[in-house]
């Protein structure tokens, strides 16, 4: 213990004599650390810590299936879910839930929540107690019961400030009396941001098997596989599609695991980035090193001495190692203090409503993971030196002739092969990024289908029982349309179902049969079905390309239409015109619909080809309670959300107005999921990038160092400039060749596992390998070139004095 004392004592002196080498170190080893801890806090909170729930590795999600529609995630409909209930064997509870929105009013003020209506099972299904009150009981869903509700804990302390008293309060729910029976815990929100739970009533027997409409969960018996319980799912789904082949043939369910439903889709992401911080750890690590190697010329006599003294290897290396754990354990304290200020970084960073994100924070694990770290740290970047110089030649250091001898060779060697590391590791960190920034770009490029300058968007409820469906509704929404146009500054305004790009959050799917065709499930097709008002393309600027747009003149009174896009237009009527032609939307309407226009298609997302869409106008289909109001505004959009609220309010005062965002801004969210890697991935290649030109920098100045008398020679015996400059960046650019071929070795064979990132743009790209590798080498160049420029100024005389 006394000798790890004095270990300490003298490390502590040591790294104080040397202010600017331990700065450098710990800055250095500053970003490395923090910036690892950072994204491992990121990856623990979101793909491995468990989720809150009990036992939740049994509790599996349902997706419905159709590989012959092309459909791989679909809802479920309440008579399949009765008989997976009755048939199953392999489930403690299967429950089925129905997200959407609620009006709650309490006191003088409304406002539109999440809701979500669950069967009897669901609670008992996650095994959470409530934090007040009781959980929904299965006689609350018996028609006539008085209707209760469950809050979330961040509704309750929101809305009503954490009442200690809330149970037993009355409240208006979508217009009925309602009762607070409990408040769920901090945390609980499934699905995702649920602020209300309401029982659902269940009535399989009057419900269509191809209303897919329902979300189902399950939890499996003990002993039970995910894989198993999928054999016996896809054994019933084969008998109902015997049974109902006109609603069940091709449908089946597709079982995951209810953490990889949730964050399976930024698993990758998340996995590609800790494994770029950890590269970035090394190089600094690399650094480090090197800055430890070239301290040791300084070094060199103190090891002489204590050797000549009796000290042995090993009482010398654990001297040194005491030192690199100082400086790491430095390094770890202030990274793990950085971390704090990284992850919110990389919160705020992330996309919108990304699952688990609010569970991110410093625990055990983290803190367990940045001690590995600091430890593993200290050794990688303390143990070659201490290696290199607990090994000194006495005779020949004492003899004051120790310079340019084996150590200082062994020395160069052990700091190249760093220096080549450094930029093997730069160049596949550069590489993926390049990849990254390419693939955004071309995501940016991609025409969405419409303009989405300058347009305004916010939801509308109308209440349930407010407004009954039928042409009630649709005089309310021309009101708000032809208000809102009366603006100063307003162009146009129109109202649609939902918004292209995900806008919305949901899309309605519907089947149609062209006319002629017998109405049979292979006959039927799918595709987007959009409720929409006049005026709607010209508010988007969505391009007319045949036949004409829907008028106020389309009413209910009047003959059925529908609008296509040229995708369906394509698909189901190749080179013939569809103008005139009919279709019926299979199940939902026992009436044929005449095409009348065609329109350019819009996009779901960024990254996916445009499917099948129809319009139909909402006059003709006023059931719908809410639509997404769009404004064209003639300078910024956001300077009319008051004005456009106030005469929506006008109309009437209860109808709820949210979810108000521009399009610009709706483009931006469809964006997310591939901006936020590549700009932490590129900020990662940047901070390698310059780790390694500042390598590339000291390795080569502590070459010119060890090579100063050779040099002061040289110059002496006549060598030229050039000579002199060819010599240090001879050997400086033919290290940095060898790591730019190793790294794009590397970057082949690490770059695929970027696929599911990039878009438009091979894993492999040879232009941006080559670009990736020519910006290394300028940067190995301007390193190397600036102490090379220090060893044209070497006086001779002063050189043959060196010491």
């Amino acid at each position: 213990m006394d000798a790890l004392k004095q270990d300490l004592r003298f490390g502590i002196r040591a790294l104080l004599s040397r202010p600017a080498f331990t700065v450098v170190a710990l800055l250095t080893l500053l970003v490395g650390i923090g910036a690892n801890t950072a994204m491992f806090t990121v990856v623990n909170a979101v793909l491995l810590r468990p989720l809150s729930f009990p036992e939740s590795d049994q509790i599996v999600v349902f997706a419905g299936t159709n590989p012959a529609k092309g459909i791989t995630q679909s809802n479920m409909s309440l008579p399949d879910f009765a008989d997976w209930k009755h048939q199953s064997q392999s489930f403690e509870q299967l429950a089925g839930f129905v997200a959407g929105g609620s009006i709650l009013a309490h006191g003088d003020e409304s406002e539109r929540v999440r809701g979500t209506g669950v069967t009897v099972d669901f609670f008992p299904l996650f095994r959470t107690s409530p934090l007040k009150g009781r959980l929904l009981q299965p006689d609350d869903a018996e028609p006539g019961r008085e209707s209760v509700v469950l809050l979330s804990h961040a509704l309750w302390q929101r809305r009503f400030g954490a009442d200690p008293n809330i149970v037993g309060t009355k409240v208006m729910l979508t217009t009925k009396p309602t009762t607070i029976v409990g408040v769920m815990p901090q945390g609980f929100d499934y699905p995702a941001q649920t602020e209300v739970w309401v029982p659902y009533v269940f009535d399989a027997a009057n419900e269509r098997r191809d209303n897919r409409f329902i979300s189902v969960i399950g939890r499996l018996k003990n002993g039970v596989s995910i894989q198993q319980a999928q054999i016996e799912i896809n054994t019933i789904n084969q008998r109902l599609a015997q049974s109902y082949s006109d609603t069940n043939a091709g449908w089946s369910a597709q079982l995951t695991d209810l953490r990889e439903s949730l964050v399976g889709g930024l698993r990758i992401a998340l996995l590609v980035l800790l494994g770029a911080v950890a590269f970035v750890l090394l190089i600094a690590c690399a650094n480090v090193a090197n800055l430890q190697l070239a301290r040791a010329t300084y070094r060199q006599k103190e090891m002489a001495v204590r050797s000549a003294l009796g000290a042995s290897r090993f009482r010398m290396i654990r001297q040194l190692l005491t030192e690199s754990a100082l400086l790491s354990a430095l390094g770890g304290v202030l990274g793990l203090a950085l971390s704090v200020w990284l992850t919110q970084l990389l919160i705020s960073w992330s996309p919108p409503n990304s699952p688990r994100f609010d569970e991110i924070g410093i625990d055990i694990q983290v803190f367990l993971f940045t001690f590995a770290v600091t430890i593993l740290t200290g050794l990688v970047f303390g143990l070659v030196p201490a290696l290199q110089t607990s090994r000194p030649d006495v005779n020949d250091v004492l003899r004051g002739s120790g310079r340019q001898g084996s150590s200082g060779g062994k020395h160069n060697r052990v700091g190249g092969i760093l220096m080549i590391s450094e930029i093997a590791l730069s160049v596949i960190l550069l590489a993926g990024a390049g990849l990254l920034i390419q693939s955004f770009a071309r995501l940016r490029e991609v025409n969405p289908g419409f303009k989405a300058n300058n347009v305004l968007t916010m939801r509308l409820s109308i209440p349930p029982g407010k407004i009954p469906p039928g042409p009630g509704r649709a005089q309310f929404y021309r009101e708000v349309t032809e208000r809102v146009k009366t603006l100063s500054g307003v162009q146009s305004a129109s109202a649609v179902l939902s918004l292209p790009l995900g806008g919305d959050t949901f899309n309605v799917g519907r089947s149609f049969i062209r006319e002629g065709r017998p109405a049979t499930p292979e006959e039927s097709a799918n595709a987007t079905y959009l409720v929409v008002t006049p005026d709607y393309w010209q508010t988007l600027q969505i391009p007319l390309k045949s036949g004409r747009i829907f008028t106020e003149n389309d009413t209910d009174q009047t003959t059925k239409v529908v609008i296509i896009n040229e995708t369906m237009a394509r698909q189901h009527w190749g080179g013939e015109n569809p103008i005139g032609r009919r279709i019926t939307i299979w199940r939902d309407e026992d009436f044929p619909r005449e095409v009348v226009g065609v329109v350019g298609d819009t996009k779901s997302s960024l990254d996916t080809d445009p499917g099948a869409q129809m319009y139909v106008p909402y006059a003709q289909d006023p059931g719908w309670g809410s639509l997404t109001l769009a404004v064209r505004t003639a300078g910024e959009p956001t300077a009319l959300v008051g004005s456009v609220r106030e005469q929506i309010r006008s109309i009437d005062k209860l109808v709820p107005t949210y979810s108000v965002k521009t399009m610009n801004d709706v483009v931006q969210n469809s964006a997310a999921p591939r901006r936020t890697p590549m700009l932490l991935l590129t900020v990662f290649a940047g901070v390698a990038l310059l780790l390694a030109m500042l390598g590339i920098y000291g390795v080569t100045a502590y070459y010119v160092r060890q090579r100063t008398q050779e040099i002061g020679i040289r110059i002496a015996l006549g060598a030229q400039r050039a000579d002199v400059l060819k010599l240090v960046l001879k050997r400086g650019m033919f290290l940095s060749l060898i790591g730019v071929i190793v790294g794009v070795a590397g970057a082949f064979a690490l770059t695929r596992y970027l696929t599911t990132l990039l878009f438009g743009v091979p894993p492999v790209d040879p232009l941006t390998f080559a670009g990736v590798s020519l910006l290394l080498v300028l940067v190995a160049l301007l390193a190397c070139y600036v102490p090379a420029r220090r060893a044209l100024k070497v006086d001779p005389l002063v050189a043959l004095r060196y010491e």
